[in-house]
């Protein structure tokens, strides 16, 4: 190819978007990074994402007899073997709480596991006719998640399978967490009216959302640190209308004055978010007030809301927003293309958005119904980089942070906890669930030279760490369409140096190991187009890093065909 009348191209990939064409956005577009986490050591290097672990297989462990004998003499073993959906998940130190579905009950009996000695930790209180446990959700379509949140010494449980004859709301007393106990109930001296969507501890009280067949909407709040007895009437607060009210959140505002004011912040489904500031025992009077924030949104998926070190995020119905430590809601992150908010935009079921931060990573799972076959999805966001990541393939129902990591319960996969990392490391995996990892690395339509005319490219160099343990990797060239002009095939050449096995001085070290360097991508034949991506798919492994692309054009001259 003449070097005369050419272009090249230097492309770093930034971030996943929904961006049909990467002209107009800031450069590094990416259709897609699936099974893709940023490498730690350089901007803009890619790594493929560690395979989540098991950490506990419920059916295979006889969790029928946690409680008592008479659990196990009227249910036997395996009692969850054919089902366990497990509607809700709290991580307290290094326990794992939640609530499992029981077959022989039709209803939803809590558990404890311990995620240091990886074992359950038996919970005693549970009746056998299941007269004081929630009947089980459905697994999919629209439903009022589950809610759990720690107020002193116990965890209460919101449920939708409470029906009052049950229960309004389960209690695990943990005062000894060694020997944590099951009841359900109400509160005390003044009863909730009707069974709680939503808990949440706020200055050492639980907040109930109570959405009552009549009247309005509020949140009651228990007394100080016994989250089961409510002792004035006067103790809740309304919203000013019969809209329902849908989730909780906390968060801490910066005071002009200096210092940080805690907050509870109310979601009144999409079309409104409070904040409730103060306390009903402060001196001389109750200093609580209620204040609606600055922009008429909100959620109808509880479980996407949580705290970031840049405020509360949720998935609003046009994408992530988070609602700034000024208590300001911000515009979709990712809007116009710039990442992503079409898979929550489109979202199949919004209530069944699960999501959740840590290690400075936000992950939401979401069903895209704007992808071909509506699948599930798991996207990720990088607050230091800002970037989107993704669509990964092991989304979650439920999502929970922990130390460095996450503890996820997968959709449709029932009856385990996992364990998901967000950095691989030297005792990462790459085989999840029995299925051994691929990743795709693909660019949006990469920025067009507008000079109205077709052009050809020879000449393509990709960044990439490779080992000869996995098979090569497919880079394909793809026009608008998906339509792909050709495919070749990139190895790291050669074969792994093992210790004893050669001559000293007549072998080069970790010559398979291949370290991050420019791989020349040799078309079959030039590339003509006018619209490009290209596309990068292989195996997954530890040793494997794709980087920076390099291409060059030329302009042929004549307009496209």
């Amino acid at each position: 190819m003449s070097l005369r009348n050419t272009t090249p191209l230097a492309f770093s990939p930034v971030t996943a978007c929904d961006a049909l064409d990467s002209t107009d956005i800031p450069s590094g577009a990416m259709q897609q990074l699936r099974n893709l986490v940023p490498d730690p050591s350089t901007a803009n290097l890619w790594a493929p994402r560690p395979a989540s672990v098991l950490l506990y297989d419920f059916a295979a462990h006889n969790f029928g007899s946690p409680w008592s004998s008479a659990f196990s003499s009227a249910f036997g073993p395996h009692v969850l073997a054919t089902s366990g959906f497990i509607s809700a998940l709290r991580v307290i130190g290094n326990q794992a709480y939640g609530m499992i579905a029981n077959p022989p009950t039709g209803t939803d009996i809590p558990f404890c596991f311990n995620l240091l000695t990886n074992s359950i930790v038996n919970i005693s209180g549970v009746h056998v006719n299941g007269d004081n446990t929630p009947t089980s959700p459905l697994t999919t379509g629209a439903w009022t998640p589950p809610t759990m949140d720690i107020i002193g010494t116990k965890i209460i449980v919101t449920h939708p399978g409470f029906n009052t004859i049950n229960g309004y709301f389960g209690i695990i007393n943990i005062n000894n967490p060694a020997t944590p106990a099951w009841s359900s109930g109400n509160t005390i001296t003044n009863a909730l009216p009707a069974v709680p969507v939503a808990v949440k501890n706020f200055n050492g009280r639980a907040w109930y959302l109570v959405n009552p067949n009549t009247g309005n909407p509020g949140s009651y709040f228990s007394d100080v640190l016994v989250p089961d007895t409510i002792t004035s009437s006067s103790q809740v607060i309304t919203y000013d209308d019969n809209v329902a009210l849908t989730a909780l959140g906390a968060l801490g505002v910066e005071q002009t004055q200096g210092g940080i004011l805690q907050a509870l912040i109310v979601f009144k489904g999409v079309s409104n978010v409070y904040q409730v500031t103060g306390d009903a025992a402060a001196t001389p009077s109750s200093t609580l007030a209620k204040n609606s924030l600055n922009i008429a949104t909100g959620t109808l998926a509880p479980n996407s809301v949580t705290p970031t070190p840049k405020g509360l995020a949720f998935i609003s119905p046009d994408g992530m927003r988070i609602i700034n430590f000024a208590a300001q809601v911000s515009p979709p992150i990712g809007d116009a293309g710039k990442g992503i908010t079409t898979p929550f935009i489109y979202t199949v079921q919004p209530t069944r958005i699960a999501a959740c931060f840590n290690a400075d990573t936000f992950r939401a799972s979401t069903q895209n119904g704007n992808a071909a076959t509506s699948p599930t999805q798991d996207w990720w966001f990088d607050f230091s980089r800002e970037s989107w990541y993704g669509p990964h393939d092991f989304p979650s129902s439920l999502i929970q942070p922990y130390k460095g990591t996450f503890v996820i319960t997968p959709t449709a996969v029932f009856a385990k906890l996992f364990q998901s990392d967000v950095s691989p490391s030297l005792s990462s995996t790459y085989i999840e669930n029995g299925t051994q990892m691929t990743y795709t690395w693909q660019t949006s339509m990469l920025p067009d030279t507008d000079q109205m005319c077709e052009n050809a490219m020879v000449e393509t160099t990709l960044h990439m760490a490779l080992s000869t343990s996995v098979p090569p990797v497919n880079v394909a060239a793809l026009d608008q369409t998906g339509a792909v002009f050709d495919t070749v095939q990139v190895s790291a050449g050669g074969t792994s140096t093992l210790w004893d096995a050669f001559n000293w001085d007549q072998s080069t070290w970790n010559l398979g190991l291949s370290v991050l360097f420019p791989r020349p991508i040799n078309w079959h034949q030039p590339i003509v187009f006018r619209k490009l991506s290209i596309y990068a798919n292989g195996q997954s492994d530890a040793p494997v890093q794709i980087g920076r692309l390099h291409l060059r054009y030329e302009h042929l001259g004549y307009i496209q065909q």
